[in-house]
C-alpha cells in the first residue's frame, strides 16, 4: 500500500521505501521442520492432545510468517511474532508444568496463567533453568504487543516524508524471519519430545545450528 501525502501535481514513478528479498533458504528450512515431524505418533491424553495443539500453531504462524515475508506483508509478519512466541509457551506450560485441572480447564475453554507465571513454572524446569524465555520476554514483549496491537511502534514504521507506507528496515525485517525460525523449530522440538522421540529433537538442533551457524 502506497499513500501520499499533501497534493501532487505530476504523477511520479518512485520505488517503495521498504525492499526486501526473502531467500529461498526460509521456506526451504520451514518445509525440512514441516517433513522432521509429519505423522509423528504420540501418547493420545489430554495434556498431549492440548500442547501439542499450542506448538502445532506455534509452528503455523511460523509458516505465516515466512509467506507474508514473501509477499512483502511486513505489518502482519511483525504483529504474528507474539502469536506465535505465546502459542509456545502455552504448549510447553502446558506439557511441563500445568496441573491435570488446569489441562482439562484450559481444553474447555478457560484462560491460561498469565505469562509471567507460566514462565515462572517453566523456568523451575530442567529444560529452562536458563530463563532465555524470561529475558526474551523482558528485551521483547513490549515490542511484540504493540506489533500485535498496532502501537505507535508499529505505526512509526509506517511513514516517510511523502506517504504513507511500508518503512521496515531489513535487518529487523531478518530479524523477525530469525525469531519465527527460532521459535518454529523449538516448537517442533517440543512435539518431538511428547512423541518421546529423542533423534527428532536432536536432529531439530542441528539443523538450526546449522541454519543460525552456531
Amino acid at each position: 500500500m502506497l499513500l501520499f501525502l499533501g497534493r501532487r501535481s505530476t504523477p511520479t514513478l518512485r520505488l517503495m521505501a521498504t525492499t526486501f528479498k526473502l531467500d529461498s533458504s526460509a521456506a526451504d528450512y520451514l518445509n525440512w521442520l514441516g517433513r522432521s515431524i509429519h505423522e509423528c505418533e504420540m501418547p493420545g491424553n489430554l495434556r498431549v492432545r492440548v500442547a501439542a495443539s499450542c506448538l502445532a500453531i506455534a509452528q503455523d504462524h511460523h509458516h505465516a510468517i515466512v509467506v507474508l515475508l514473501d509477499h512483502s506483508l511486513f505489518a502482519s509478519s511483525f504483529a504474528l511474532l507474539r502469536c506465535e512466541f505465546e502459542a509456545y509457551v502455552r504448549g510447553e506450560w502446558l506439557a511441563l508444568c500445568a496441573t491435570d485441572d488446569e489441562v482439562e480447564a484450559f481444553s474447555k475453554g478457560e484462560e491460561p496463567p498469565l505469562m509471567s507465571r507460566m514462565l515462572e513454572a517453566l523456568e523451575k524446569t530442567p529444560a529452562f533453568a536458563e530463563k532465555i524465555l524470561s529475558r526474551i520476554k523482558t528485551n521483547s514483549w513490549s515490542a511484540m504487543c504493540a506489533y500485535t496491537h498496532t502501537g505507535g511502534l508499529h505505526v512509526q514504521r509506517w511513514g516517510t516524508t511523502e506517504a504513507i507506507e511500508p518503512n521496515y528496515e531489513a535487518g529487523e525485517i531478518q530479524e523477525v524471519l530469525s525469531f519465527a525460525e527460532t521459535f518454529g523449530a523449538l516448537a517442533v522440538v517440543g512435539v518431538a519430545y511428547l512423541a518421546n522421540d529423542d533423534k527428532i529433537a536432536e536432529a531439530v538442533l542441528a539443523k538450526f545450528k546449522e541454519r543460525t551457524g552456531k
